[in-house]
């Protein structure tokens, strides 16, 4: 997965997450030559947090030079860029139509597309952010070397993306890769889904302050616990194990479906590297069955930023208006 000879020097691509929203300025080797982070503010309300995605990438676009969107941007060493296509990566479904529907944001069918198309003036494509951390990977990062492969997401929530021959599999209404919300316990807590003990209510940011909470009574941020899980606290390595055992048994059901090469992990919760990698590996192998093949996990190797460098693939490969 790379970019085509022809596609234009710089793209601008965002990454829409529950909790912060990513932007930058992608080159054709995949490096940034401008970025940004913003609060995503989903407690302002749905039509808040859509009115700030548009903001922002008006705002990376500024970054890259005084003229913005389709202007020569002074764009570092690499001299001026111009910018003509954008790629947002959100966190929720992207159906065929580019309506999207994303639980953690409270959107129902938003063309944020067609919106972003307008404010910017440039061609913009949309996907789902697992796919488009699946793409960024591929192209540029820890399955550069895959054709045949998982990629799960774990952020706020959780979201995967099935790869095949090379190609993310959408599904028929672009729904496929909604792992977090498997249930690996039909008693457990209710999910923001409406389901009960979905897999991103046990590992995932919000299910660790959620759990958190219940436990001790007091909030603290998801990367306070996983530091102090990085540490091996007592309190705070009861909830991650808890949560590494559910991932296990979710890849597990994905590894029965798809058979994949190699699982490549990303998203906020990967930063947490060896302490999220070996245990799970462990983990995978003690619950695995003999219709399981041993295959390799990973860590994505572009960190949180695999989203913003697939929509850019994605938006250089898309040839529509």
């Amino acid at each position: 997965m790379a970019f085509a000879a022809t596609a234009p020097p710089v793209v601008l691509a965002l990454d829409v997450g529950a909790t912060r929203i990513k932007a930058a300025l992608i080159a054709p080797d995949g490096s940034r030559r401008a970025e940004l982070r913003h609060p995503t503010g989903r407690s302002d309300g749905p039509a808040a947090v859509l009115r700030r995605v548009l903001d922002v990438a008006e705002e990376v676009a500024a970054a890259g030079g005084p003229g913005g969107v389709a202007a020569a941007a002074s764009c570092g060493a690499g001299g001026p860029a111009e910018i003509v296509r954008g790629g947002i990566a959100v966190c929720g479904a992207v159906g065929p139509d580019g309506l999207v529907t994303a639980v953690n944001l409270g959107w129902d069918g938003e063309p944020l597309g067609r919106l972003a198309a307008e404010r910017l003036g440039i061609p913009v494509t949309v996907l789902n952010d697992a796919h488009a951390g699946a793409i960024g990977e591929g192209g540029f990062g820890a399955a550069r070397d895959l054709s045949d492969y998982l990629y799960v997401s774990l952020g706020t929530g959780i979201g995967a993306a099935i790869v095949k021959d090379g190609r993310v599999l959408s599904g028929a209404h672009g729904r496929a890769g909604e792992l977090g919300h498997i249930s690996v316990d039909p008693r457990g807590r209710t999910c923001a889904c409406g389901s009960r003990g979905c897999l991103e209510t046990f590992i995932s940011a919000a299910a660790l302050e959620a759990r958190w909470l219940e436990v001790h009574g007091t909030p603290l941020p998801a990367s306070m616990i996983i530091d102090q899980a990085i540490g091996y606290d007592p309190a705070a390595s009861a909830i991650w194990d808890e949560g590494i055992k559910a991932l296990a048994e979710g890849l597990l059901t994905a590894m029965s479906l798809m058979d994949p090469a190699a699982i490549v992990l990303g998203g906020g919760l990967s930063g947490a590297g060896a302490r999220l990698i070996e245990p799970l590996a462990i983990a995978v192998k003690a619950e695995s069955r003999p219709f399981h093949t041993d295959i390799p996990l990973r860590l994505a190797s572009l960190g949180d930023w695999s989203g913003c460098a697939g929509a850019a693939v994605a938006a250089v490969a898309d040839e529509s208006p």
